[in-house]
């Protein structure tokens, strides 16, 4: 890897830390004080857990709204356009959400005013993962030539995980600083430390959106003549649909792994503290183990990798609960270290690679963008409330660890040989 290279593998990564260093805080405040805080209480406990979790949601609505705009931008006037766009909106939401009156103070416009930031805060994260990874992989003769069904030695395995590894830093950040407001005495965590892990993020957000404006030195792909959202669907339906599906068990794993988790612990009464510790160390290990499934996709290929990660997702998702379900620390710590390293590193490590190569260099930004946000709605947006919904129908997780299995089946099946075979079609 060569000097300019590994600028701008580093961009990439410190990008990503801060960019999801944000949405960290946004997902465990989700049950920790938002539920709390801006939603009227007095009602019954499946309403008021998923108030919070609809408006968590709702982020991933307009995900695939952010993609296509994002994704047209980024392959007209350049990736990093794009990125800086993405980066400075999710930093002014979140630093607005900091200063949020509550419920208390102005009633329903308290959770009207989190849903309009979460809007902001999702429409922009729809253009962000695909163009940070791209960066990684811009004007790679090997990328762009390299075919889908692409296996072992490309390369680019260990560059792609590191780019993910700082999504999995990010979100330790965002969490140790929410553990941190936490461990604040008395009411000072729900009267005004939360607040200040939302605004610590403003001066980080501003180094990220400086270093996205590193000039690229080398040349952006060909600019597409028709809008390029119309084009991927014209040309390329079926990689469109392979991409979506691939995202439904990382996706969907990851976030029944952290958001539904926390919402679970808080009912078996598990302490806010051990669940959050617990999801910091999961988060930690995750991104420790990006780099060696990256390695390891160098040399077996990307899709036996994220295989074998739904296959443990598959496996895992019932020992998971139980071991939160044992109501001690270090088996609290254990569920989700080992949820996260075994299932959600190995998919995450290899899904850039994978994603990138069913799209053409002139759409491979919004292509990227469009399989990344369509399959975040179908599973990280909805996961957590159907988890919430299966609890509150079963008393348990056992229905959970059956949607968990079936995400994984789905994502598997878009591995099957003749489908990764299948590339756009030429023309316009």
């Amino acid at each position: 890897m060569h000097g300019s290279e590994r600028r701008v593998l580093a961009s990439a990564i410190i990008g990503n830390i801060v960019e999801w260093y944000d949405f960290a805080l946004y997902t465990a405040a989700t049950p920790l004080v938002f539920g709390q805080l801006f939603f009227a209480h007095g009602q019954d406990s499946l309403l008021v857990q998923t108030e919070p979790l609809m408006v968590f949601a709702a982020g991933f609505v307009v995900r695939p709204l952010g993609g296509l705009f994002f994704g047209a931008l980024g392959d007209r006037r350049g990736h990093r356009e794009a990125l800086r766009w993405t980066l400075l909106l999710i930093g002014i939401a979140t630093a607005l959400i900091g200063v949020l009156p509550t419920h208390a103070r102005i009633g329903m416009m308290a959770p009207l005013l989190l849903l309009g930031l979460r809007l902001v805060q999702g429409f922009a994260a729809g253009g962000e993962w695909a163009g940070a990874v791209l960066i990684v992989g811009e004007g790679e003769t090997a990328l762009r030539d390299t075919p889908a069904r692409a296996g072992p030695a490309t390369g680019r395995g260990v560059a792609f995980a590191l780019s993910q590894s700082g999504v999995a830093a990010g979100m330790v950040l965002g969490t140790a600083a929410l553990l941190l407001a936490r461990s604040l005495p008395g009411d000072a965590f729900l009267a005004y430390g939360w607040r200040l892990a939302f605004l610590a993020a403003v001066p980080f957000v501003a180094l990220g959106v400086w270093l996205r404006g590193i000039p690229p030195g080398r040349p952006a792909a060909p600019t597409p003549s028709r809008p390029p959202a119309i084009m991927v669907l014209r040309r390329c339906g079926l990689p469109l649909a392979c991409g979506m599906a691939l995202r439904l068990a990382e996706n969907g794993g990851v976030y029944l792994m952290t958001v539904f988790a926390l919402f679970y612990g808080h009912a078996r009464h598990i302490p806010d503290a051990w669940l959050l510790m617990g999801s910091m160390a999961g988060m930690a290990a995750d991104g420790l183990a990006m780099p060696c499934f990256g390695w390891l996709a160098d040399r077996i290929g990307a899709p036996r990798v994220y295989l074998g990660g739904a296959v443990a997702l598959a496996v895992l998702a019932e020992p998971f609960f139980m071991l939160l379900d044992h109501d001690t620390l270090w088996s609290v710590v254990l569920a989700f270290t080992g949820g996260m390293a075994l299932c959600h590193a190995p998919m995450i490590a290899v899904e850039p690679a994978l994603l990138a190569r069913l799209f053409p260099p002139e759409l491979r930004y919004s292509g990227v963008a469009m399989a990344h946000e369509l399959g975040a709605v179908l599973a990280g947006g909805i996961s957590p409330l159907v988890a919430a919904g299966l609890y509150h129908a079963t008393g348990g997780a056992s229905g959970t660890a059956l949607y968990m299995a079936a995400l994984a089946a789905a994502s598997a099946v878009a591995l099957w040989p003749p489908l990764r075979r299948t590339g756009c079609r030429s023309g316009a």
